[in-house]
């Protein structure tokens, strides 16, 4: 005990300096190894919010239009739908694809698998397709997104050239099936009227996205052949919306002929108008507004009133 005290007496300024010396390092080692820590802490958290953030640029929840969010789970179960469709085009299993269509879709575009190969598969998926999934527009019961198919330049091995083919798909909500080839919506109407002997009945809307058509019946209870359009202007036969905004009819791509109802005959026609699709759909009536009742003699005369009938959608 005496040896230990007289040794601390002797060296007890040395001994405090190396203790002092021991335990600074053990401090900046501490404070060091904190440090170390909290920067592993967060460079986690940075990578998990970049690996997040990425994982968000790759579902479609913003829509490129309108800024609208929509929620992320929804967005990536549409997602996984348009990406199983592709896939299941490109490995050639044409009927599971088709039966990932909606009713609606089969029923005005594609009939059957053949109709679906031969006017879809086969002008797309001539190439092993990888695809860009963007929001486009929203509504409460359909989401619509571009999708840009590319071709695969690794199976193809085409570089350089751009076999490149864009669609507009939608997704039902309610049944989580896909409307394609731009067709967004389509559902059977009953809007119909009778004035001065003829009946007017609008059978079906499709929408698509640049435009829509609508099925209608037209029938002539009269003695004389009624002419519905004399074909000088696109905005004869028109949309009307809630702001009495008038959308043209594309009347040019239908042979003339075709607008003659025979006395006591009927006629079917599909008019395509100039609108392109909105979410909220505000189109309120259907007009015509260059209707001839005396066909026959107008073509005599070349002059002769026009009638104008209007039905509400």
């Amino acid at each position: 005990m005496n040896k230990i005290i007289r040794m601390w007496n002797q060296n007890r300024k040395k001994i405090i300096i190396i203790v002092s010396i021991v335990v600074f390092f053990f401090l900046i080692l501490q404070i060091l190894n904190n440090i170390a820590k909290e920067n592993i802490r967060q460079q986690n958290i940075d990578n998990n919010i970049r690996n997040e953030n990425t994982m968000d640029e790759k579902i479609p929840t913003t829509s490129i239009i309108t800024g609208e969010k929509v929620d992320k789970n929804i967005s990536q179960n549409n997602l996984e739908l348009i990406q199983d469709f592709t896939n299941k085009c490109n490995e050639g299993k044409i009927e599971e694809a088709y039966e990932m269509l909606s009713d609606e879709c089969k029923e005005v575009l594609f009939p059957t698998v053949q109709k679906f190969k031969n006017n879809y598969y086969n002008v797309i998926f001539k190439y092993i397709r990888t695809i860009k999934v963007e929001n486009y527009k929203n509504s409460n019961t359909t989401n619509t997104y571009a999708v840009t198919f590319y071709e695969d330049i690794i199976s193809t091995g085409n570089i350089g050239k751009a076999n490149n083919y864009k669609d507009y798909i939608t997704v039902e909500k309610n049944t989580n099936k896909l409307n394609i080839n731009s067709l967004i919506t389509s559902k059977k109407l009953e809007s119909k009227t009778e004035k001065l002997g003829l009946k007017i009945k609008i059978l079906r809307q499709e929408i698509y996205i640049d435009y829509e058509i609508y099925k209608i019946e037209f029938q002539n209870n009269t003695e004389n052949t009624i002419l519905l359009d004399t074909l000088k202007s696109s905005k004869s036969i028109y949309l009307l919306d809630s702001n009495d905004i008038k959308y043209g009819s594309f009347t040019t791509e239908i042979a003339g002929s075709l607008f003659e109802v025979p006395m006591y005959g009927m006629k079917n026609l599909s008019i395509k108008f100039n609108k392109k699709y909105e979410p909220i759909n505000n189109t309120k009536k259907m007009g015509f507004s260059d209707i001839i009742l005396n066909y026959e003699k107008y073509k005599e005369q070349n002059t002769q009133e026009r009638e104008k009938i209007e039905l509400d959608l």
